[in-house]
């Protein structure tokens, strides 16, 4: 059960929002809500529940014993195992195959995969763990008061399949307490719509061609830049659509979950989009893995020999390499076990170093219209590349799609009606409506929010795209969120 599903949408939803409201005291929502999260999870497999459970208990008990420990060298241990469990664990199940994998192809040996199936949501409920336990071994005072909190702050399910990373300083405060307003309600279900709308009204209809162009078997320049920018549009509204449905859920209950997005296709170079894409990610590798690597002893002791030698102008540049190869290098492989995702990763990375480094001058550039123009489209040829790695379902796929974008500039008739086949007018249309809203400004927008006629009419457009919804999930059934996978 996903949040775009009918059962969600008309039964579980529903049934949740109904036995929260009627429950008094915020302790006993807090159990409730635990609950109903662990009954969602439920749906997705019933195998994987002692799972999930045992990685609440696991965190749970770590956060216990940092909380009493004085010990700094205890604390550490405790820590580090606890982490070094969790992180395990989401190894076995999701690389243990693409491990054997390449060891049978670096070796020649012929070790059976185990073919384990990835359980939903290990990789953004282990992050969320992971948060738990680093900032109460950072601070003992940031321990949970009962198990019934670190079960809501693990599986809350509206984010527990795709995030928001929620950061448990952040969460810590809410569960303690929080308000549940008729006006946050409608806030939350208001945006929830929207989120619904984004995927099935933009990103669905899209994947439909980007998934033609993949599957099939003529492909020239003209397939394979529509393949790139329609996948672009498809990801960004899949994904930043769950995320509303998540963030506006979770204002139902109370909760304010962070942003995950904030206008990505308006960035200005590659640092920008990072800061603009999947921020709670982001901000989860910058606070316990950059800043960490950043700051231990090894890469300290390499600053101060750089800064002796070349300066610290220099040195600071020349010190967030290997902390940076670390982070892209584990982004790409958080998104999946295979090497299109370790590329797009170190691709992205690239350009995010270059930058760092000021070999790609984006300071200077953003200072006038004209250097903005030439940074946004840098910025998404970078992209556009960047997506063909994350959509392949191999390298060779890949290599087959970027030399058709680069070369593929010799038109044949099969190509011509492939094309014409995969663009239909409602198509083209939503892939330009998708594409305008991802690039155009956002002031007319805020100005007009501000109106005091706005929020009734934004709640009225919003009960229409519901509607807009249900009809199309009737005609086109149901097409998963393509961040499940992760």
């Amino acid at each position: 059960m996903v949040l775009s599903s009918a059962i969600f949408l008309f039964a579980f939803f529903p049934a949740a929002f109904a036995i929260y409201h009627v429950t008094p005291g915020i302790r006993a929502k807090n159990a409730v809500l635990a609950v109903i999260s662990l009954f969602f999870y439920c749906f997705g497999k019933l195998t994987y529940l002692p799972l999930l459970v045992g990685s609440i208990l696991l965190n749970w008990g770590a956060g216990r014993l940092l909380g009493r420990l004085e010990d700094k060298r205890a604390r550490r241990a405790v820590g580090v195992t606890a982490v070094a469990l969790d992180v395990g664990i989401m190894g076995l199940f999701k690389y243990l195959d693409f491990l054997i994998a390449n060891l049978n192809a670096l070796l020649g040996t012929h070790i059976p995969p185990a073919g384990i199936p990835l359980p939903l949501g290990i990789s953004f409920f282990t992050f969320t763990a992971i948060s738990y336990v680093v900032e109460v071994w950072r601070k003992p005072a940031n321990m949970a008061r009962n198990l019934i909190d670190v079960t809501v702050y693990i599986s809350f399910f509206p984010a527990i399949v795709s995030g928001p990373i929620m950061p448990w300083k952040k969460a810590a405060p809410q569960l303690q307490e929080r308000a549940c307003t008729a006006e946050r309600t409608a806030r939350g279900i208001r945006r929830f719509l929207v989120g619904l709308a984004k995927k099935l009204l933009i990103a669905d209809i899209v994947g439909k061609v980007v998934d033609g162009i993949y599957a099939g078997a003529v492909l020239d320049a003209r397939l394979a830049w529509l393949g790139a920018a329609g996948y672009a549009v498809q990801i960004f509204f899949d994904f930043a659509g769950y995320s509303d449905m998540a963030i506006g859920a979770g204002e139902v209950f109370g909760f304010t979950l962070p942003e995950n997005f904030d206008r990505p296709y308006r960035a200005l170079g590659l640092t920008d989009f990072w800061k603009r894409w999947h921020m709670s990610l982001t901000g989860w590798f910058r606070n316990y893995v950059y800043m960490p690597l950043v700051m231990s002893r090894p890469l300290q002791k390499l600053y101060k020999k750089w800064s002796a030698r070349y300066g610290r102008a220099r040195a600071n540049k020349l010190s967030i390499l290997i902390p940076m190869a670390v982070v892209w290098l584990l982004t790409g492989l958080w998104h999946g076990p295979a090497w299109h995702y370790v590329f797009w990763g170190l691709w992205h990375g690239l350009f995010c170093a270059l930058e760092g480094l000021g070999l790609i001058r984006t300071k200077g550039l953003e200072k006038s219209a004209g250097g903005r123009f030439v940074l946004r489209l840098y910025t998404w040829l970078v992209v556009l590349v960047g997506v063909v790695l994350f959509r392949a379902d191999s390298m060779a796929q890949a290599g087959r799609m970027l030399a058709a974008m680069a070369a593929g500039w010799r038109f044949t008739a099969e190509g011509t009606f492939a094309l014409q086949l995969l663009c239909t007018p409602l198509a083209v249309f939503v892939l330009v409506l998708g594409l305008a809203l991802s690039v155009l400004p956002d002031g007319g927008v805020k100005k007009l929010g501000a109106q005091k006629w706005a929020e009734p009419v934004g709640f009225a457009l919003s009960l229409g795209l519901g509607v807009l919804c249900v009809m199309a999930m009737a005609q086109s059934g149901f097409a998963p969120f393509i961040y499940l996978q992760f």
